[in-house]
C-alpha cells in the first residue's frame, strides 16, 4: 500500500534544477574570464587561474563537470573580444 509521503510532490521547477546551475557556473566562469582579460591576463594564463579556483571551490566534491568547458569559455570570450592574448587595452 503506498503512502502519499512517499513519494513527495516535488515542484517542476526542481526538475530543471541542475540545468540551471549548469548554466549559472558557466555564466559566471564568463564573467571571470572577461575580468581576466580587461585585467591584462593572457588566455592560458585565465584558464589556469579558473581551473584552480574551480578546483578549490569543489575540492570536497571531486572535478565538477563544467571544469572542463574552461578552455572553450575562455577562448569565446577572449575571441569575441578582438582582445587576442590579452593585456592592457589600446587607445
Amino acid at each position: 500500500m503506498p503512502f502519499p509521503w512517499y513519494h513527495p510532490d516535488l515542484p517542476a521547477d526542481l526538475a530543471s534544477a541542475g540545468k540551471k546551475a549548469a548554466a549559472m557556473y558557466e555564466r559566471e566562469l564568463a564573467e571571470r574570464a572577461t575580468l581576466l582579460m580587461r585585467l591584462g591576463y593572457s588566455r592560458e594564463e585565465a584558464k589556469m587561474r579558473l581551473r584552480g579556483n574551480v578546483r578549490w571551490d569543489f575540492e570536497l566534491h571531486g572535478n565538477p563537470a563544467h571544469l572542463k568547458r574552461i578552455g572553450a569559455i575562455v577562448d569565446q570570450i577572449y575571441a569575441a573580444r578582438g582582445a587576442g592574448q590579452g593585456g592592457p587595452p589600446s587607445i
